[in-house]
């Protein structure tokens, strides 16, 4: 993964090229193929190949999405705080911030909306937007562990900015819903020792001891707690760098609301 990334860093040309070659079947003439029914996506900074892909497959450019993405997000009072690039620049991901709009979950606990925008070149993810929520207290990132509103195909450019504000309205709107319904039953709810167990068991080794003795300096009374603890490991202690951490946060959220669920 790419450090110290800006935003203009992920805004690198890339052009489709038509995947040649010969025929594997020794029965068919030896012939160029001039259509295999794939194609490349390649970086035209570098000429790097980032994908191999069918000729189905829809590319949408990092700087299609921002240039209708942003606007509506900076109107609507969002910040970018984060850009992440995975694979050579082949898997982007944009994390927005509101920094005014503050949701209190507890007494004297609160916090920030943001939003995730991703988007990939090699076919492994569709263009998405999800809603999640920030920690001003102690700087804990709190991703919701589900995509809360999703373009329904694979890469279906965006061709209207009003397009990319209902989007964006639509996961704003839905992730206050989450606030108002699924935070407070969390708060209520006891948290079950086997739950506990389980959610340490979601962490790679290494994080362990941290999260054991972050939990014996705040032990979990409830739900919302279990959350915090999961989401402050993924946060302090576990490699930023590495895709498989913000991978493993994705499902931290979904986890513990549905063991609240069970208790």
């Amino acid at each position: 993964m790419q450090q110290n990334i800006k935003a203009k860093d992920v805004l690198f040309p890339v052009k489709e090229v038509p995947a040649v070659g010969y025929p594997l079947d020794d029965n068919q003439d030896v012939t160029l193929l001039d259509n295999s029914g794939y194609k490349f996506i390649v970086r035209e900074d570098t000429n790097d190949v980032l994908s191999c892909v069918t000729n189905n497959y829809k590319m949408v450019t990092n700087k299609q999405i921002m240039d209708k993405a942003g606007p509506v997000l900076k109107n609507q009072g969002a910040v970018l705080k984060d850009i992440r690039s995975f694979g050579n620049g082949s898997r982007t991901k944009w994390t927005y911030r509101f920094p005014d709009v503050k949701v209190f979950v507890d007494t004297g606990d609160y916090v920030n909306p943001q939003i995730n925008i991703n988007n990939s070149y090699d076919g492994t993810s569709e263009v998405s937007a999800m809603g999640g929520a920030y920690r001003l207290l102690c700087e804990n990132g709190l991703i919701i562990g589900y995509s809360l509103s999703k373009q329904g195909s694979r890469h279906v450019v965006w061709n209207k900015s009003d397009d990319i504000a209902k989007l964006i309205d639509d996961v704003i709107n839905k992730t206050r819903k989450v606030f108002d319904d699924d935070f407070p039953k969390m708060i209520e709810k006891e948290v079950k020792e086997k739950h506990v167990g389980k959610i340490i068991e979601m962490f790679p080794g290494y994080t362990i001891e941290a999260m054991i003795q972050y939990m014996l300096a705040h032990k979990p009374k409830n739900y919302w707690d279990l959350l915090n603890a999961a989401t402050w490991t993924a946060t302090h202690v576990m490699k930023r760098n590495s895709e498989a951490t913000h991978k493993l946060e994705l499902k931290i959220f979904d986890t513990v609301k549905r063991f609240a669920a069970q208790a």
